[in-house]
């Protein structure tokens, strides 16, 4: 089970996608709780307006509860996969709602809850997600007779084993968009860096895929895909440190690159 999420703002893109039926087959609203709200969007307008007393930005929080490819929860398992995680995350009690996406036979579930603490209209802290995640999806694991993951952190860690950089949750959007699935990307351009001997090597590679190798304001290195989008070259490589990808670059001059000019990096 993969679990993941962070504190956003953007509700009107976030109602965009959540009701988005063109990318699901079907699209269900589980649970609405402690909102006069009937939808998705008259939701997050009504978070986003309680939380207008308030300093906080990032009003709402995002989750993704998503088991694996042959796993299916009864509604049961997901009443107590969302209640679970809403317990560890410490937003017991707050407005929210529930999500279902179905899609070439897989089920996952989107859960927003406000941050907002209506009684002192402030704002809950979120630290330390991804441990509370990773917590998370190991105990509902266990509870639901599901496929074991994976833990990288905490004593149950795998010994040697680092957090996979996941795509960010605009990342896997953008890609809905331009039809660029940015974990197939990852694990393409990995494969292309594994079979590399040098910097040069691994950059013809890359244009023989229609990708471009650039410099970047912030970064030595970045990629450009084929619809222009920019992405961090350590992003999409899986498992590869900084220092290993600094000695195979060693013989690119970053300042000769095409200069990052437009897109977005990652």
């Amino acid at each position: 089970m993969i679990i993941n999420g962070g504190s956003r703002c953007n509700a009107r893109f976030f109602a965009k996608h959540l009701t988005n039926g063109e990318n699901n087959e079907r699209v269900t609203l589980c649970d609405i709780r402690y909102l006069a709200a009937q939808n998705v969007a008259d939701a997050l307008h009504e978070m986003e307006v309680v939380a207008l007393g308030t300093y906080c930005k990032n009003f709402f929080y995002h989750a993704n509860i998503n088991p694996h490819e042959h796993e299916e929860l009864t509604s049961r398992q997901w009443e107590e996969a969302v209640d679970t995680l809403e317990r560890n995350l410490g937003l017991t009690g707050h407005s929210r709602f529930v999500v279902e996406h179905h899609k070439k036979g897989r089920t996952h579930r989107h859960v927003i809850w406000s941050r907002i603490v209506v009684s002192r209209m402030r704002a809950v802290r979120m630290t330390d997600d991804y441990e509370k995640h990773q917590a998370t999806a190991r105990h509902l694991e266990l509870a639901f007779g599901l496929q074991q993951g994976e833990s990288v952190l905490g004593p149950e860690r795998v010994k040697g084993r680092r957090a996979k950089r996941r795509p960010r949750t605009w990342e896997s959007f953008r890609g809905q968009s331009s039809g660029i699935d940015p974990e197939a990307m990852t694990q393409e351009i990995t494969a292309l860096y594994r079979a590399s001997l040098t910097g040069q090597d691994f950059a013809a590679r890359l244009g023989e895929r229609n990708y471009v190798l650039v410099k970047a304001d912030r970064r030595d290195f970045c990629i450009r895909d084929a619809a222009g989008h920019l992405h961090s070259l350590a992003r999409r490589l899986d498992g590869v440190t900084a220092s290993e990808l600094r000695a195979v670059m060693s013989d690119i001059d970053a300042t000769a690159l095409p200069s990052a000019t437009r897109g977005q990096t990652s």
